[in-house]
């Protein structure tokens, strides 16, 4: 595999018999050109160039994240905006783990050998379970509020997005949401309800949202920057 070297960054070639643009990919910290089969080598450094900036913000705002969550004892979960210590208990007779929140700290009762990836998984269950209750449950308020009303509304698991809206009229959101404050919440509910009247990123669909939120913008912002927080 060919390799572009700017600097001290070591950029990855990817060719594609199908791609017919060229594109950068970050992920994880790692960066790779994407490009057409036949694209000579000196167009994707060229490219490559021009997007140096772009490329080393990228990078730097992934240094800066906090490390991944380790689902260990006392560690810091997100709730609805908050920080709840995760609590631990081990009982060598228990056969299931069970998720329950006491205002304080979520509490996680498992079976003496309980491996991280159990913890992680009976928590997102748990997840799940609250944005099935309380995401749904803040749509039919906001679609109160704005007249905005979803056909059905969906608690989906996504990789790329927070919510989506389809021709059908249904809302469907990304259950890792009910990490984030309200206000993040009600941003990406009311983005999705706008869509319902317009199924475009236009100046009529933003001003449509800022009618209802008008600090959209700042909240737009916080996902782009600090979304990966959600993240499990």
């Amino acid at each position: 595999m060919s390799t572009i070297k700017i600097n001290d960054l070591s950029i990855a070639v990817v060719r594609s018999t199908r791609r017919k643009t060229i594109a950068i990919k970050i992920q994880e910290g790692n960066v790779t050109v994407h490009l057409p089969k036949l694209m000579p080598l000196w167009l994707a450094k060229q490219f490559v160039l021009r997007k140096q900036h772009w490329i080393e913000d990228k990078l730097k705002n992934f240094q800066q994240r906090p490390p991944k969550r380790q689902f260990i004892e006392g560690e810091l979960q997100p709730f609805m905006g908050e920080h709840y210590p995760l609590h631990i208990i081990q009982e060598p007779q228990r056969q299931r783990l069970h998720v329950q929140f006491d205002q304080q700290k979520l509490v996680i009762m498992a079976p003496s050998k309980v491996t991280t990836l159990q913890i992680r998984q009976a928590l997102t269950r748990w997840y799940r379970r609250q944005a099935e209750s309380l995401l749904k449950e803040r749509v039919k308020q906001l679609a109160e509020q704005t007249g905005l009303r979803p056909n059905q509304i969906q608690i989906k698991s996504y990789k790329a997005r927070w919510g989506s809206c389809n021709l059908k009229g249904d809302i469907q959101l990304n259950w890792q949401l009910v990490q984030a404050t309200q206000s993040i919440n009600d941003y990406v509910i009311i983005h999705e309800l706008c869509h319902l009247r317009q199924h475009n990123h236009s100046k009529a669909f933003w001003d449509l949202v800022g009618q209802f939120d008008p600090n959209f913008r700042e909240h737009r912002s916080w996902l782009k920057h600090h979304g990966h927080q959600l993240v499990i």
